[in-house]
């Protein structure tokens, strides 16, 4: 059965609705708790943080990969409390009300784009509209409870309400940046270039500004010298001039950079890696447990072997040694993942029942379904290292129940067109990270249609208990939904969960004021880069 995660100190909690909730001190951090930090802050200097996904556009709503934070805000943020839960904090929004039609939000004063456009409520019912009614909006499966008629509306000029189909506990942490495809951009440059322009030129009112972005390579920041939050030394943050993102698919190089000293940011080091990263001199490794990394795979409900074939999609499952691939590519960090929910998240209950590896009944099933041996199918896969090694290891285990599986490795914006929005695959892997609510991951992973679905199967029943549990501030109640969404999830049999790898980052110790509290990171989605210092 799977191990708790190592997370005990920090609860993976989804953040209170129904409530109205004061801002904390005009251009103070609403972070809660003590961070790790060596002497005072000191301004200047570039670090370099190495990314593992190429930057897919730079306008949130259409990006199905990582779109660079640090230049965007978001309504709302996602931060630990006092007591180490996650809760919605202030950002853009400084107050903000709930109710089953519509959620007010009274914005931020003074806050400029990096264009000289002001924050106001023009803006935001104009990003709130265009989030949900861009037909390939990627922020629109997240605002599912958002009325798509109506969307949003000016209250006064520094408040807006978003009107509601009906309640949602996950709307806020969908505001918040947490989510990354729900940043704020500025609608003035829109208007006056485009919207198309936006993708390749984000503006935002974030701590950095854009500089260059070189597709597959790197991304450049400066300071924002107009940024409205405040440092501990009194001054307008960002304390950094600016940041490289550098764009390294391999980790074992990105593992190199960090031991040559020659990159101050590395996310995941891999489990073989983790003691020599514990040893090193001039570098700390910190835990990072809503950073870590769900590996599944999924089966095409419109095309290949296993659309219409039950039986066979169950055979699979039972050929594949879970335990066996979280060690074999975690090491330390892997643990055996047999459900979509991790221990310590809202909906994981170990009574739900998976398909434990059995290949005596996958041969048995292989041979029930009908279908001649071996059975051809294609494995659509991301080029990253781990991700090709983990599709070897199922191709090699499923070989052993009758599946002759090749591989279709591509790059990541690739993967991105090729099995979401082109649905061109018979199977595919994929990782995810742990959700700071999951309603909106869920509807957005078993949606029947739209650019951001996977499988595309209708599994009767199933998103209307998502959608219930999304709509009940009740816990249990959501809790219980979820569990019974869950027992849909295993008899439809559209994904197999395999492992999961606990979340690290690697930073070198010349970065001070990284989110972290006794060696566990407290960031998630955003990695909060205005609070960096560099000690040299």
């Amino acid at each position: 059965m799977v191990s708790n995660l190592r997370s005990s100190r920090r609860h993976l909690l989804m953040g209170a609705g129904g409530l109205a909730l004061a801002a904390s001190g005009a251009g103070q951090s609403a972070l809660a708790g003590p961070l790790r930090q060596d002497g005072e802050p000191v301004r200047g200097g570039t670090a370099t943080v190495m990314w593992t996904s190429d930057f897919v556009s730079m306008d949130p709503i259409h990006s199905n990969g990582t779109t660079r934070a640090a230049v965007y805000e978001w309504l709302l943020g996602w931060r630990p409390n006092e007591a180490g839960e996650f809760e919605v904090a202030p950002q853009l929004a400084t107050e903000w009300e709930t109710s089953d039609t519509a959620l007010v939000l009274k914005l931020r004063e003074g806050v400029t784009f990096h264009d000289g456009s002001p924050l106001n409520a023009e803006a935001v019912v104009w990003n709130i509209t265009r989030m949900v009614q861009t037909p390939d909006s990627f922020a629109a499966a997240y605002l599912q409870a958002v009325d798509p008629e109506n969307p949003a509306e000016a209250v006064d000029d520094m408040t807006v309400q978003i009107n509601l189909t009906r309640p949602s506990a996950g709307l806020l942490v969908s505001l918040s940046d947490a989510i990354l495809e729900t940043a704020i951009v500025s609608k003035a440059a829109a208007d006056e270039h485009g919207e198309e322009w936006l993708q390749s030129n984000p503006v935002g009112t974030g701590p950095f500004t854009f500089v260059d972005w070189s597709t597959g390579d790197s991304l450049e920041v400066t300071r924002n010298e107009n940024y409205w939050q405040m440092g501990a030394d009194g001054q307008p943050l960002p304390y950094m001039d600016g940041i490289n993102y550098r764009i390294i698919i391999s980790i074992a190089t990105q593992f190199a950079e960090m031991r040559a000293g020659t990159a101050d940011f590395m996310r995941n080091v891999p489990g073989r890696d983790v003691p020599a990263a514990r040893t090193m001199s001039d570098a700390r490794y910190i835990e990072a447990p809503w950073g870590g990394l769900k590996r599944q795979y999924f089966f095409n409900s419109k095309k290949g072997p296993f659309m219409d074939n039950l039986t066979l999609r169950q055979a699979f499952h039972h050929a594949i040694d879970r335990n066996a691939v979280a060690q074999a590519l975690g090491a330390e960090l892997g643990e055996a993942l047999p459900y979509e929910f991790v221990p310590g998240t809202i909906g994981y209950d170990d009574t739900v029942p998976f398909y434990e590896f059995d290949l005596e009944k996958a041969r048995a099933m292989v041979a029930e379904s009908g279908v001649a041996t071996p059975i051809e199918v294609s494995l659509t896969v991301h080029s990253r290292d781990l991700d090709q090694q983990q599709a070897q290891i199922i191709q090699a285990m499923a070989a052993e129940a009758g599946f002759n599986v090749t591989l279709d490795v591509v790059e990541d914006v690739a993967w991105g067109e090729q099995v979401r929005i082109n649905n061109d695959f018979e199977m595919a892997t994929r990782q995810s990270g742990i959700q700071a609510d999951p309603t909106t991951f869920l509807l957005n992973t078993w949606a029947t249609e739209g650019n951001s679905a996977y499988h595309r199967a209708d599994v009767p029943g199933l998103l209307d208990l998502i959608r219930e549990a999304d709509s009940s501030y009740d816990p249990e109640e959501r809790q219980r939904l979820y569990v019974e969404a869950q027992q849909l999830m295993y008899e439809s049999a559209w994904f197999g969960y395999m492992w999961y790898e606990r979340g690290n980052v690697l930073l070198n110790d010349r970065v001070q004021g990284f989110p972290e509290v006794d060696g566990v990171s407290v960031s998630w989605g955003s990695l909060r880069e205005a609070e960096w210092w560099l000690s040299e």
